[in-house]
């Protein structure tokens, strides 16, 4: 009887191990795409980077990553990157001592920091292009989620002292709250029992803790996977998602009023949202802006007018959403966001 247990025990743990080498050797496909943790693991064991190139990125303990400093003409997706000495997009620099302009900092995902567009056309640079006597700092940061801007808008942000936080708001940031790795580790959001945002994973762990041997067996990733799929897509986890990410929200507006600065929110379309007003994310966006709204203190924005004059049809849909927002797309969303801080803030902006 004791032979058999050992001969099972055997051929369950040989086949535990040829199982491991074959997904070490990455010979088992990767599963179809899951938003977890696990899915976003093993997909950067096989790309090695995730999904931002390695060097665009400088680590950070406490946000997981930001773009690397002083970066010039760095060429990705037909255009040119460069970032200044305080790891925002574009040349110019800010110091933290201001010079007597006005000063607005921006803080979000790869909409904001203006992936597929040059530095001058991602729409922060578009907002200091048109608004008067004013810096605007781009704290964007491709594949951020909500969190993440709100960590960066406190730590990063406000230490510039700026005049107004405006937040880029894309309906697929939601999800990336709930996980803690997704090109990167990063940190992580939920709601505990009393309905509090809790941050979890943090200090985020570095990429050398993912790539250990012994760290986390890589077939547990796939076990993980396949246990998560159940859950993923829920209405429950849609739910959970949801909640996570108004309080999230609410959390930046109220650091902002702490502050005594105005907090603005930018609708950043997906291509769906074009078709009619009760698609992709406005809903629920506007909904926040409608429960929330205190005059001059939140408010929202949002291009998608501007976006229906520039993309009528299909095929032009396509065209200006072919690799995240055209120049033209970027230029209306920082055109918008310069009107409304101007109409809404006559304070800052006195009309003429």
């Amino acid at each position: 009887m004791l032979g058999k247990i050992a001969i099972l025990m055997l051929f369950t743990f040989l086949s535990l191990f040829t199982a491991e080498c074959a997904a070490r050797l990455e010979l088992l496909p990767l599963p179809e795409f899951v938003h977890t943790d696990a899915w976003w693991e093993e997909r950067w064991h096989r790309k090695r980077r995730g999904l931002n190139p390695r060097v665009f990125v400088q680590l950070d303990r406490d946000l997981g990553y930001i773009p690397a400093a002083n970066l010039r003409d760095v060429e990705y997706e037909g255009v040119r990157i460069s970032t200044n000495a305080s790891n925002m997009r574009g040349t110019r620099e800010y110091p933290l001592e201001r010079n007597g302009s006005r000063r607005i900092a921006v803080v979000g995902d790869s909409y904001v920091f203006g992936q597929c567009a040059a530095d001058d056309e991602a729409f922060p640079a578009v907002m200091e292009e048109v608004l008067p006597d004013t810096e605007v700092l781009n704290l964007g940061v491709m594949g951020y989620g909500q969190g993440q801007a709100m960590l960066r808008m406190r730590r990063d942000g406000f230490a510039h002292d700026p005049d107004v936080v405006v937040f880029g708001f894309h309906m697929t940031d939601m999800r990336r709250n709930v996980i803690g790795f997704r090109d990167y580790g990063k940190p992580r959001f939920r709601l505990d029992e009393s309905g509090e945002l809790v941050m979890e994973n943090v200090p985020v762990p570095q990429p050398e803790e993912f790539e250990s041997w012994f760290r986390v067996p890589r077939l547990w990733n796939f076990w993980l996977i396949h246990r998560d799929s159940k859950v993923v897509g829920t209405k429950e986890h849609r739910r959970h998602i949801n909640l996570t990410s108004i309080a999230i929200l609410d959390r930046m507006a109220q650091d902002a009023h702490e502050r005594g600065l105005p907090f603005v929110m930018v609708h950043l379309p997906h291509p769906g949202a074009l078709k009619g007003d009760g698609y992709m994310g406005w809903p629920f966006l506007r909904k926040i802006c409608a429960e929330r709204e205190v005059p001059g203190r939140f408010i929202c924005a949002s291009p998608v007018p501007r976006f229906r004059e520039i993309a009528p049809t299909e095929q032009a849909v396509r065209k200006h959403f072919d690799c995240h927002f055209s120049a033209e797309l970027y230029r209306a969303v920082g055109l918008e966001v310069a009107e409304v801080i101007q109409r809404e803030l006559p304070e800052l902006y006195p009309p003429e």
